[in-house]
């Protein structure tokens, strides 16, 4: 070990000369330099602990008398500093012209160095190459020329692989569907009053899917109308999608079929709902008003003192207090769902009726697809002076 050390030793003089001449010629390789430096520091590390293991294997010193590899660690130092790093500089800078052409033997050094650090680092730099997401959520975080719109669609490209397609799709009780069973004039009705582009067409009930109808190929038909010509001419083959389906995923598969709609199903094999290339680029893009959109409908609105206009999707605490009444909030969601509880029984579609309560008489003006639409609220004066006196 004493040996390796000392060979050491003399490298390390030889090192601290080039190092000199280096230093002199102005045009010299900085590169070169830095590889001089560095295998000059790491062989005095190497002769250090080669010292250090010599002094504890010949002097059998014990850990209680660690001070004395510390003296021999200091003393080695200051010899290094002396003959292996001051006299050998000194030497070269009055010795220029003689030990010159030396510096062509630590240019081949640097360059089999740089060659060996090369391939070790090969396959590290490969894997550095790699960025993470959580490389780039840190940059975008951080990073002060990212603007905030820009920072958010990143975020959401990132969120559509977590999200699933339950989440963004449009639920069941909200998608207008096409009976086998209703007539033509009655597809005719639907479609002109809700200006959808597809439809779904169920068969036996609400889960059996059997296609989708396009209105763009329905408007081309010509001539007389009838169901099975629409279904062959207008009616494409269902896609169906599974809810637990990454959003990122169901886009993929989407645009590989350049299909636009698809049937969301339960692990059932039920309708969850529907969900278009619409609905997940607005899960990237934010939400997206469409040229025919129309402005979201008054759901509560006052007529007089006792007569209120109420849809049937109207939330109910909200019915509760708007009308300044006690409702069941806790049993039913919307003022249809307590309506049609009220009433003990579904009505038919396009039927009007009326619901005679304790506290208000509704007057139910629409019925479509089993639910209740709009309604005309009568507010009965017994209980609207029993809540202005409370």
């Amino acid at each position: 070990m004493l040996a390796v050390s000392i060979v050491l030793f003399f490298i390390c003089v030889f090192l601290s000369m080039m190092m000199a001449l280096f230093d002199q010629d102005k045009k010299s390789d900085t590169k070169t330099l830095s590889t001089l430096q560095w295998l000059s520091y790491s062989l005095y590390g190497l002769s250090s602990l080669g010292i250090i293991v010599w002094s504890y294997t010949s002097f059998n010193i014990q850990s209680s008398n660690i001070w004395i590899a510390i003296l021999l660690m200091v003393a080695y130092s200051l010899v290094y500093f002396i003959f292996a790093y001051k006299i050998p500089r000194r030497f070269a800078n009055k010795n220029t012209e003689k030990i010159g052409f030396l510096t062509k033997l630590a240019g081949f050094i640097s360059t089999l160095f740089s060659w060996i650090s090369w391939l070790f680092s090969f396959e590290t730099e490969i894997e550095d190459e790699t960025v993470s997401e959580e490389d780039i959520r840190e940059l975008i975080n951080t990073g002060s020329e990212i603007e905030q719109p820009q920072k958010e669609f990143i975020e959401n490209v990132f969120e559509l692989d977590d999200t699933s397609v339950e989440e963004i799709c449009t639920h069941r009780s909200k998608v207008i569907t096409l009976d086998l069973d209703q007539s033509i004039d009655e597809w005719k009705q639907i479609i002109h009053d809700n200006r959808h582009t597809f439809y779904p067409i169920c068969g036996k009930d609400d889960d059996d899917i059997i296609g989708v109808l396009d209105t763009r190929d329905y408007f081309r038909i010509d001539g007389e109308l009838n169901q099975d010509i629409i279904i062959n001419k207008a009616v494409d083959k269902p896609f169906f999608v599974a809810e637990n389906t990454k959003a990122d995923t169901c886009f993929h598969e989407m645009k590989n079929r350049k299909t636009y709609f698809a049937i969301v199903l339960d692990e059932y094999g039920g309708m969850t709902g529907i969900i278009t290339l619409h609905d997940i680029i607005e899960t990237l893009l934010g939400e997206m008003n469409e040229v025919d959109d129309e402005i979201p409908p008054v759901e509560i609105q006052r007529i007089d003192d006792n007569q209120w206009y109420i849809l049937g999707s109207a939330d109910l605490e909200e019915v509760q207090e708007a009308l300044n009444i006690e409702l069941p909030i806790d049993e039913y969601e919307t003022f249809s769902g307590y309506a049609l509880s009220q009433l003990g029984r579904i009505p038919d579609d396009g039927t009007q009726l009326e619901i005679d309560l304790d506290t208000m008489i509704i007057n139910v003006r629409e019925i479509k697809n089993h639910r209740i639409g709009q309604t005309i609220v009568y507010i009965k004066e017994k209980e609207k002076e029993e809540n202005e006196k409370s």
